[in-house]
């Protein structure tokens, strides 16, 4: 991902606040003017800092964390790029600790996740060792 900027940081809450702001409106919450955010969004659009607007239909839905842990010697890369594509999983991080990959998930109710649960399980179950699964409450 590139370099973010102080304004770029400002839009991307702006976005994540109202995803259908207009610019108008982003340029006064930002304190820049229209052309200067549609500048911004467009090269963050194109280096990748955007990478997509997310509608979630029937409401609010659920979002949880899902933790997955590689067996040992298991490809965790293989694993991440047949996992990070499919619907409901928005952002999926490789990184340290005790689990080896984290998912964002935005699914619509609780069946929808034990969907996508099951599915990351049939994909590869000689590959997962385990996964840690925890709802978000609230979004500051």
């Amino acid at each position: 991902m590139a370099e973010v900027s102080g304004i770029d940081r400002a839009i991307l809450a702006q976005l994540r606040k109202n995803g259908r702001m207009s610019f108008v409106e982003m340029a006064r919450h930002v304190g820049a003017s229209e052309r200067t955010i549609r500048t911004h969004v467009k090269k963050m659009e194109e280096n990748g800092t955007i990478r997509g607007y997310t509608v979630r239909e029937g409401g609010v839905g659920l979002t949880a964390l899902i933790r997955i842990k590689v067996s040992p010697g298991a490809e965790i890369g293989s694993l991440a790029g047949e996992v990070a594509g499919w619907g409901g999983i928005e952002l999926l991080y490789e990184v340290s600790g005790e689990a080896d990959l984290i998912a964002l998930v935005h699914v619509n109710d609780t069946m929808a996740l034990r969907q996508l649960l099951d599915k990351i399980w049939m994909a590869a179950p000689a590959e997962i060792a385990s996964t840690t699964t925890e709802l978000v409450l609230e979004q500051y």
